[in-house]
């Protein structure tokens, strides 16, 4: 067609534009070829039973001739039957194939590498679009993909895996999962699974009597652990937020009044060590920590209004503290009569 095209091209230049209700012989020569593949069925299934057979080779690691299946595609494409000859087909049989491989390799991968290879699935199919697939074909090829490798699995690979991912403070794994499950609208399977990993992991913290001396810094590691997978791995989603500090809550709260005498003994010997071996800003950072864990715990009710009022007085007392130490070194008496190069840091703890 194209040669011909071009043998008779001022023809279809001068003849074709002067004479009304004649078509270009491009225009007629692919209606011309249009009716006579709709003569012989039999070449059009051949051609797309190929061109599937191909795309199938090459997805399972084969090399093919992807110059050949762009220029069929753009024929098809031409002829105006590349939706309704190739591609309601195509996403079927993409849609069987990865049905397949989503429950073979689920069985078969632990979870980090199953979550990789659905990556590298979504990033191939991707590129076939740009290298030889229509444009229109992109987004239902992408949801059929994400719909058998991910959402048919989603629970399975929550099950499996995430305990082990959390345990493990598996920062990028957990970052993966969260990409992935936010593209099909499955964050709050996620936000359970992060919810019940809390109350489960820290019920061991808190429950086990035989370590209360240890509950204390256990609750602010495991706090800490959490913050920095909320920041690093779920993007600072609030609504993870609410979850971790929900589940927090409830922890904190299970064993009656225990863990809130075990903070106030906590922050206790922490304020009469002082800064014993640690430095002024790792106190004072450990300090925002526990007054973080002291705000899950649900004050008058659970630890009666004597014992909380007492601590909460320890609170303003570090406030208080921190204002004197502040004034100090602002007047003229630690101006003039502390020697240059010293600093000074003193704990206020009461009146007396």
């Amino acid at each position: 067609m194209l040669m011909i095209r071009s043998i008779a091209l001022y023809l279809d230049r001068t003849y074709v534009k002067q004479t009304p209700n004649v078509r270009s012989l491009w225009d007629m020569g692919l209606q011309l070829f249009r009716k006579h593949l709709s003569l012989a069925p039999e070449v059009d299934h051949k051609t797309v039973t190929g061109l599937l057979r191909m795309i199938e080779s090459e997805r399972l690691g084969e090399a093919v001739d992807r110059t050949l299946i762009n220029h069929l595609l753009q024929m098809f494409t031409a002829l105006g039957i590349y939706s309704g000859s190739f591609e309601k087909p195509f996403l079927e049989c993409t849609s069987e194939f990865y049905a397949a491989e989503g429950t073979k390799y689920m069985q078969q991968y632990d979870v980090p590498d199953y979550l990789k290879h659905v990556e590298t699935r979504l990033h191939e199919e991707h590129e076939r679009c740009l290298l030889y697939l229509g444009d229109l074909t992109r987004k239902p090829l992408i949801a059929t993909v994400e719909r058998q490798l991910l959402e048919r699995h989603i629970h399975a690979i929550l099950d499996k895996g995430f305990m082990m991912l959390m345990d493990g403070h598996r920062i990028e794994d957990l970052q993966r999962m969260y990409s992935l499950f936010s593209r099909v609208n499955s964050l709050e399977p996620l936000r359970q699974a992060v919810s019940s990993y809390i109350r489960r992991t820290g019920q061991g913290i808190v429950m086990d009597e035989e370590k209360d001396k240890d509950m204390v810094p256990s609750l602010l590691e495991f706090k800490a652990s959490l913050d920095s997978i909320w920041e690093e791995s779920f993007s600072k989603n609030e609504g993870f937020c609410n979850h971790i500090r929900d589940a927090f809550e409830h922890l904190i709260n299970i064993r009656q009044n225990q863990p809130a005498e075990l903070i106030a003994k906590f922050l206790d010997e922490k304020l009469r060590a002082g800064n014993k071996g640690t430095s002024e800003e790792e106190l004072e950072g450990t300090l925002d920590k526990v007054l973080v864990l002291f705000r899950f715990i649900q004050l008058k009710t659970e630890c009666g209004s004597q014992f909380t009022n007492k601590l909460e007085g320890m609170f303003k007392d570090i406030e208080l503290s921190k204002e004197i130490n502040e004034s100090f070194k602002q007047s003229s008496q630690a101006r003039t009569k502390l020697p240059s190069g010293i600093e000074m840091s003193v704990h206020v703890l009461t009146t007396g």
